[in-house]
């Protein structure tokens, strides 16, 4: 599956998805709640382990609260709850990981149960998001990569959070 043909070619992303850069062929993957995702490569800045968060009153949305990593303060948040589903990461006995990735404003961590493998996509190997899958945080999907006999859905982070996009807009 590894081949230099870039993303845009034969990939459909959602219709009022900004379009992917021409480079973007190469993506992070990462189980979250069960399922398989993907981020482009270019977005994430690292990825820790077993980092303890600090909890903030009146966090945002999804927010597990902050970590502190080489003098920055970036907020966590928990992707499942993010994504509709159930939070609780942070028990006792479970591991964490944190994706961080660079927003168009800031940097933010993500949590995740596990991060699996970096793969390439060429562009046969990139599907569209159905449009009978629109339900509820679709619009956070740009689209799906086939890889091997599974589909991996691609997070588009604009979507997941739109202020940090909006505030750049003049």
């Amino acid at each position: 599956m590894q081949g230099s043909t870039a993303l845009t070619e034969g990939f459909t992303p959602r219709d009022d998805a900004p379009p992917p850069p021409a480079v973007a062929n190469q993506f992070v993957t990462f189980t979250c709640a069960g399922k398989a995702y993907g981020i482009d490569i270019m977005a994430v800045r690292e990825i820790r382990s077993g980092s303890q968060t600090t909890e903030l009153p009146a966090q945002p949305f999804g927010a597990k609260g902050v970590l502190d990593i080489r003098g920055s303060i970036i907020q966590v948040y928990d992707l499942a709850a993010m994504l509709g589903g159930h939070g609780g990461h942070g028990d006792e006995g479970v591991s964490q990981v944190v994706l961080v990735v660079s927003l168009a404003t800031c940097d933010v961590g993500l949590l995740v149960d596990t991060v699996s493998d970096i793969i390439f996509a060429d562009g046969e190997d990139c599907r569209p998001v159905p449009q009978s899958g629109r339900g509820r945080g679709s619009d956070m999907v740009a689209g799906l990569i086939k890889n091997d006999d599974r589909l991996i859905a691609i997070l588009d982070l604009h979507a997941l959070f739109p202020d940090t996009v909006h505030s750049l807009d003049i």
